[in-house]
């Protein structure tokens, strides 16, 4: 629901209107990767966006001093107008 609000604008209790932003970037860590998957497919099966990237990586993270890698995506994300 966030991410669609950030392809069609939204408008604020008080009035203030937000501009539906061109291009957005969804990213998850570890266990938060589905989300970030099912976010993005969910814009463009609902014909908001289309995936233009898909970026992949293992960065290295500490934990109590040991560092050890974790999974991580990136999805770009263009507006269609």
């Amino acid at each position: 629901r966030s991410a669609k609000s950030f392809f069609t604008g939204v408008e604020s209790e008080g009035g203030e209107k937000k501009e539906p932003v061109d291009e957005l970037n969804i990213s998850g860590l570890g266990e938060a990767i589905n989300a970030a998957v099912a976010a993005a497919t969910a814009l463009e099966a609902e014909g908001l966006g289309k995936i233009t990237k898909v970026e992949t990586s293992y960065p290295g993270m500490t934990t109590n001093g040991a560092e050890r890698g974790c999974p991580r995506i990136l999805i770009h994300l263009a507006r269609k107008k």
